[in-house]
């Protein structure tokens, strides 16, 4: 195997991979990283048996050739590089040689046939969304999503599609149990994932970075125990939880006694400065609403409190309720509307937050006991 690749394209590659490889494997081969020199370019695999990523990558190959080398090592080598044009060769029992002007690199490496094969997918459906979509809907859901893996039916996104005035959607949604998040893009195609298959999070996340800054379609392929991904020489296959999510549609409270709207940035500096002092296990803020504004309280012991003031439109009774703090900031970071709605029922209803001008987000969060 005989390469040479720009930096720039090299370090691409395998920045791409470091959130995929196990980093404390017991298996030396899920911390390796796949290098395939063809005449096509240079072929980047990565799989943690949960995800496997493939990339296909500009280079110039003058003999093809493969070998497993470890993740971190080589992209740690890759960062520090000074020139443009990097030279990767395989030496003797599977040792890579990695020069780049004046420097050179001698990486241990493994044989291509130890690394994981590649699963097979058969497709029985698939759908295309634009990349600017999918990263809305990734943003808006990722965060209320259960990182216990044992939190059966909680810990991936739902996938759903709904008919609505702009035309039909597909819709994420993730939930923990006390908070719940769904936002919705238009595409095309077929939605084709079994009933009881859910999306799981860290592979949904780092999907997420991968598409950072793209622009263009993303095709969704759905098999019957995976989805695999495609976006730009990329393909992610991602292995799906297999579990029942909870019917959410059911949960949604629709009725309510007070609705406040409320500025996006100030309403989220004045939680950030109040949640200083929201340090007990749940986080917890006061937020007391009346028509003349909303009052943030939190209280640390032995150390004080805090207050701040937020200015709102209000309609209803006044109401004292307590919410995680962080709860709210996740929702409130995750938007991009200038103005947020917030609908209200009793002390210890279900408190739903929405984007003010827009209708494919929607945000519900648990209160907490104050007592």
């Amino acid at each position: 195997m005989d390469f040479l690749i720009q930096r720039d394209e090299l370090l691409r590659a395998l920045s791409r991979v470091q959130g995929v490889v196990e980093k404390r494997s017991t298996n030396p081969i899920l911390s390796a990283v796949l290098l395939q020199a063809h005449e096509g370019g240079l072929r980047v695999t990565a799989t943690d048996k949960a995800m496997t990523f493939i990339g296909n990558f500009a280079a110039n190959v003058n003999i093809p050739g493969e070998v497993a080398v470890d993740a971190a090592n080589v992209f740690a080598v890759a960062k520090v590089l000074a020139a443009d044009v990097v030279s990767v060769s395989l030496g003797d029992n599977q040792r890579v040689d990695l020069r780049c002007g004046k420097s050179y690199y001698k990486l241990a490496g493994q044989a291509a046939a130890e690394f994981q094969p590649t699963p097979a997918f058969e497709a029985s459906g698939s759908l295309s969304i634009e990349a600017s979509d999918l990263r809305n809907i990734i943003d808006q859901t990722w965060f209320s999503i259960a990182p216990d893996d044992n939190r059966y039916g909680l810990n991936g996104a739902h996938l759903d599609t709904v008919e609505t005035p702009q035309g039909r959607m597909l819709r994420m949604v993730g939930t923990d149990g006390n908070r719940l998040s769904w936002a919705q893009g238009p595409f095309t195609g077929t939605l084709s994932i079994g009933r009881r298959m859910l999306l799981p999070r860290k592979p949904l996340a780092e999907v997420r970075k991968m598409i950072d800054g793209l622009s263009g379609p993303v095709g969704i392929d759905f098999g019957e125990r995976a989805v695999v991904i495609r976006f730009e020489g990329v393909t992610v296959h991602m292995r799906l939880l297999e579990a029942e999510f909870p019917n959410y549609k059911e949960v949604l409270p629709t009725n309510f006694k007070r609705r406040v709207v409320v500025d996006r940035d100030v309403f989220m500096e004045g939680l950030r400065r109040v949640s200083i002092f929201a340090t007990d296990g749940s986080h917890s803020v006061r937020f007391a609403f009346t028509t003349d504004g909303l009052v943030l309280t939190a209280r640390k012991l032995d150390a004080g409190d805090a207050r701040e003031e937020v200015a709102i439109d209000f309609s209803g009774d006044p109401i004292t309720m307590g919410f995680n703090a962080r709860f709210i900031q996740d929702v409130l970071a995750a938007l991009k509307s200038t103005r947020v709605t917030l609908e209200l029922g009793d002390t210890l209803s279900p408190c739903i937050l929405k984007p003010m001008d827009e209708d494919n987000a929607l945000f519900v969060v648990m209160p907490v006991r104050l007592d």
